[in-house]
């Protein structure tokens, strides 16, 4: 099943502490009705003597939004936003936003009409930066069991593993037997008995019992190397010492091959694949394919991916530009985003091997509002 929409979401810096959701459609913006008519247009651009990985494409305009939110803070004007949905969930429009002072609310925009749920805080006193990942079926959610609902979202703070819980529709303890959204707090991860690691959890997944999150941060800077934590039985083991060859968060495909997609740690530019089905030893790249070529006063920030399913995929990549070379101590005079359609295609003679095709990519320029 193909998704319908990606759900971007933009601060607006006209207004302290506000943001606003828009819900976009990849395939009517990022695709071809083809992979046939997709491939022609990269043979005419080369044909033309056009580079045809160069980014610049048409403008991308986004609809109207679909909700605001706004800070309760203001001392710390920041929101974070979780999306609560998986690979097999019914829905791809529900989203947890995050204040410094951790309260919550559910927002989900495949309601008829969209709703909002008030949330509970968060246990955790300072949860800043999150990463999330939505775990469904009941079997791989100790704390789903009994709660009616199959789905739990998991959050932990990037620099501070300690932060670590599960939203679940439950009862904990309540007499009148009636459910509702808790957090619940998670065991802390056995690195951070060790205050000489650092602790950043550069890159995470699921693994395909799809019950054991991976977590990953790179050695060379310091890093506790690969833990996994198990949402059935709510037990951390140590996986190795190296870490996983990607940066942020790769996505399982069991249709490609079995295998896990995402950026490449090592030049985060170009998109990689490979197998992780066993931890024994350290993956290897089996694909990797090169980014688009892109000026040199612009300086890559961040990267994001997301499968749409049908072997399709967006991807998200935000520049910013300089006047002249870039550098991370200078404040960026424009921020771009490059949004961009791609579809893997198996091989004629073995399905094993894989090719990228690119669609249409899409220039966004943020005037007034950042991503």
């Amino acid at each position: 099943m193909r998704r319908r929409f990606i759900n971007p979401v933009m601060k607006d810096y006209a207004v302290d502490g506000s943001y606003w959701l828009s819900r976009m459609r990849p395939q009517e913006n990022l695709f071809y009705a083809s992979t046939v008519e997709a491939m022609a247009a990269q043979a005419q651009a080369r044909k033309d003597k056009l580079n045809a990985m160069l980014p610049f494409g048409s403008t991308l305009e986004l609809p109207p939004p679909a909700a605001r939110f706004k800070s309760s803070c203001t001392d710390c004007l920041t929101l974070d936003f979780m999306p609560f949905y998986g690979r097999d969930s019914p829905s791809e429009g529900r989203i947890v936003a995050l204040d410094s002072t951790g309260h919550t609310v559910l927002y989900d925009a495949d309601g008829d009409p969209c709703s909002v749920e008030a949330l509970p805080r968060v246990n955790s006193s300072n949860w800043r930066t999150p990463i999330s990942l939505c775990v469904t079926g009941a079997d791989a959610n100790a704390a789903a069991r009994d709660s009616g609902r199959s789905d739990v979202l998991y959050g932990i703070n990037m620099f501070n593993s300690g932060d670590f819980e599960a939203l679940v529709h439950c009862n904990p303890g309540r007499i009148d037997g009636a459910k509702a959204w808790h957090w619940l707090k998670l065991p802390s991860p056995p690195y951070l008995d060790n205050p000489g690691l650092d602790h950043t959890i550069h890159s995470h997944t699921l693994l395909e019992d799809g019950k054991t999150i991976c977590f990953s941060s790179r050695r060379d800077n310091g890093g506790f190397g690969t833990y996994c934590f198990d949402t059935s039985s709510y037990e951390w083991t140590k996986a190795c010492r190296w870490a996983l060859p990607f940066i942020g968060r790769a996505c399982h495909v069991p249709e490609l091959c079995n295998l896990w997609f995402g950026f490449n740690s090592n030049n985060p530019n170009n998109i990689c694949a490979l197998e992780l089905s066993e931890l024994d030893s350290p993956p290897k790249v089996l694909h990797e394919w090169r980014g688009f070529n892109t000026p040199r006063n612009w300086m890559l920030v961040n990267s994001t991916m997301v499968y749409l399913g049908g072997n399709r995929f967006c991807v998200v990549r935000l520049f910013g530009v300089y006047n002249g070379p870039p550098d991370r101590n200078d404040e960026p005079t424009d921020t771009v985003s490059i949004i961009t359609g791609l579809e893997i295609v198996k091989g004629q003679t073995s399905e094993t091997v894989l090719r990228m095709v690119k669609h249409k990519s899409r220039t966004y320029v943020f005037e007034g509002c950042g991503i």
